[in-house]
């Protein structure tokens, strides 16, 4: 499966636009279909309003041959117009009636002879008017006679030297319109229906009672050229105008029909974008186990990669221990030797106090590495740092590269580890000699910067800028991003990139942070912003019984720890007691008094040396107390502490300060604060 998963992914992602693509194709298809079914609605509809037409047309060409003849010449005997009217009606069935008016719409003559009791005046005034008026033939409106059925007449007029003396009619049933209508091969389900100028149902191809009245009688337009007609039956429509006589056409077919082609183009969309949904539905569950699946092997390599770097500190590490420990070995073995060799063992005792400062910078500088807190911190002047360890900033370069310091007379002092700061820059300038194979320049420059001036609203009060610039070959930006990330590197030998991670780590424990800056083939400069101090660097000294307590009560749970305490503060304390827990402390804390002040580890089981000064705060809290620590997770994970903290092994003129601190009310207690005068000049 982990296999096939991105099979399945490029599958998906081929499917996609495939069925997104035949969706829209369909749908068009779709619509282009209804699109032919409105364009034959229109032609049926333009056919049929030509055939009634030409039928029409055929009726007044035929009216007015006999309009000519001479046996309709004034005065009309009865007896010439009954016999030409009987033959014309043989030959024109449709017609109902044949008549003539005069000029003021009088029928003066009727074949079939009129009813007694039926009018002799003309029904449709309007039609009459208009032959008079104009002089040639044209189709009246329909209307209901006095016998209660429909009719239409065809009329045309009867001219005799250019005038016009009569009018000539036919009485047209819409039975004619409705057998060219039923005539005319309409699909099955399709109707057709004629209306006059006056919006007058003419003929339909479905109903016989209706005709000659109000078509709306008949029709009822929902929307557009939808109609809801009377039978209940919906039609989409189209219509056509019958030319000189505002005689309309329509020709209509089911709605279902009509509507079909956008139901199924509905229905196809709601088909493909549901398939399309579960296909981008799968593909964002294979993307996902996709991605877990690689963030696990990324994760894996990294932790491979990490274990090959831990091996590589861990035997650094080791050897410069080893080292450490021959020191101490031949010391031991030598003083054992030679215990009256007063010379031979004070120069002993200065090597291995040598190696005890080298052995706590080696520690110092592997906890760096997983640094959290600002413990450590203390007052740099940086004037005198930089001139303090510019031998060794120069020893992280090479001879084709030049090294320039300038710090202003004015900068301010940084509360900062030294020993991180130490690092830091070697870091630094380690990245810029290997940015500079063939030689340049490196400046390492400072700045005050107020409060308020800095971009990042997450560091507060005023910082100290300092920067470390190149000539080098610079930083690809997309490389620029992810400098800082742990075991990335841009070096050709792959060397795990820790350097840079453990500088971040320095300014953001710190109370700062570090910006990056870079163009390729123009150099890099990199600015640590660290906060200012605001406190005096510690006095130095030698400790004297008087820095002391008269009465001091130590607490840590490894005996060999405990014993080493008591007897580096033999005789420079006159009464000391001693325990291994911290409920044995507080025990003792209530069982008798007279402790001016106690020195308890962190790190103890149970009562922890954190939770013991706290419950010494609640019960005695004029009670001086310092802690000492190899190493705290808590205090590395930025736990508040406000009493003093020292690291192992201190010397008791780092303690005595200690206690100093912890006498005098410091101000700024949150503040984890370190005593290591081992490596100040």
């Amino acid at each position: 499966m982990i296999k096939a998963r991105p099979v399945f992914l490029l599958l998906c992602a081929a499917l996609i636009p495939m069925l997104m693509l035949a969706a829209l194709m369909g749908w068009f298809v779709i619509r282009e279909w209804q699109t032919a079914i409105a364009d034959e609605l229109l032609d049926r509809a333009s056919l049929l309003a030509s055939a009634v037409q030409r039928d029409l047309e055929t009726q007044i060409q035929l009216l007015s041959l006999v309009a000519e003849s001479p046996r309709l010449d004034l005065p009309v005997s009865r007896s010439s117009f009954a016999e030409t009217a009987r033959r014309l009606k043989a030959k024109a069935p449709q017609w109902e009636q044949i008549r003539v008016s005069n000029d003021e719409g009088d029928i003066v003559l009727s074949y079939p002879a009129l009813a007694a009791s039926a009018g002799r005046k003309v029904v449709d005034q309007e039609s009459h008017e208009r032959v008079l008026k104009t002089g040639t033939g044209v189709v009246g409106n329909v209307v209901i006679g006095a016998g209660g059925k429909a009719a239409f007449p065809v009329r045309v007029p009867i001219q005799r030297n250019d005038r016009t003396k009569a009018v000539l009619s036919a009485v047209v049933r819409p039975e004619m319109i409705a057998s060219i209508l039923r005539d005319s091969g309409l699909p099955k389900g399709w109707s057709a229906w004629v209306t006059d100028r006056h919006d007058r149902l003419v003929a339909a191809t479905a109903v016989s009672d209706l005709e000659g009245r109000p078509a709306s009688e008949f029709e009822g337009a929902v929307e557009g050229e939808r109609f809801e007609l009377f039978d209940g039956s919906s039609l989409q429509t189209a219509s056509a105008l019958l030319e000189g006589t505002q005689w309309r056409v329509r020709v209509g077919l089911p709605s279902v029909i009509f509507e079909r082609p956008a139901q199924q183009a509905i229905l196809l969309l709601a088909a493909a974008g549901a398939l399309i949904a579960m296909l981008c539905a799968l593909a964002t569950l294979l993307l996902y186990r996709e991605l877990r699946a690689r963030a696990v092997e990324r994760e894996s390599v990294a932790n491979w990669q990490r274990m090959d770097a831990l091996g590589k500190l861990t035997g650094q590490a080791a050897h410069d221990f080893n080292n450490l420990l021959m020191v101490f070995q031949s010391g031991v073995e030598g003083i054992e030797r030679r215990r009256n060799d007063e010379e031979r063992i004070t120069r002993l005792l200065s090597h291995m106090k040598e190696g005890l400062i080298r052995g706590k910078n080696i520690t110092r500088r592997l906890l760096s590495f997983a640094k959290r807190s600002n413990q450590g911190a203390e007052h740099i002047e940086l004037s005198a740092k930089f001139e303090e360890i510019a031998p060794l900033l120069k020893q992280a370069l090479n001879d084709s590269i030049l090294l320039d310091i300038d710090l202003p007379t004015d900068i301010w002092p940084i509360h900062a580890d030294p020993v991180g700061l130490e690092i830091a820059l070697i870091n630094l300038l380690t990245n810029s000699r290997e940015a500079m194979a063939n030689g340049g320049r490196v400046s390492v420059s400072a700045r005050n910067v107020p409060e308020g001036s800095f971009e990042d609203k997450r560091i507060k009060g005023p910082v100290v800028a300092i920067t470390v610039g190149d000539t080098g070959s610079g930083i690809s930006p997309s490389d620029l991003e992810r400098i800082f990330e742990p075991f990335f590197s841009t070096k050709d030998d792959k060397s795990p990139g820790l350097g840079l991670t453990q500088v971040h780590g320095f300014a953001i424990g710190s109370g700062g942070t570090i910006r990056g800056a870079s163009l390729l083939g123009q150099g890099s400069a990199f600015t640590l912003f660290l906060p200012r101090s605001n406190a005096g660097s510690l006095i130095g000294g030698n400790a004297s019984p008087a820095d002391f307590p008269k009465c001091l009560l130590i607490v840590d749970d490894t005996p060999a720890s405990l014993e080493s305490a008591r007897l580096a503060l033999d005789g420079l304390v006159a009464d000391i007691i001693t325990a291994r827990s911290g409920s044995e402390a507080l025990e003792l804390m209530q069982s008798r008094t007279g402790f001016d002040a106690v020195l308890s580890d962190v790190m103890m089981p149970g009562l922890s040396g954190i939770e013991l000064a706290e419950e010494i705060a609640r019960r005695r809290p004029e009670l001086p107390v310092v802690l000492m620590t190899g190493y705290s997770d808590k205090l590395e994970a930025g736990a508040v502490v406000a009493r003093p903290v020292i690291t192992k092994p201190f010397t008791a003129k780092e303690l005595a300060a200690a206690f100093a601190v912890a006498r005098t009310a410091v101000p700024d207690l949150t503040n984890v604060v370190l005593f290591d005068q081992s490596t100040r000049s």
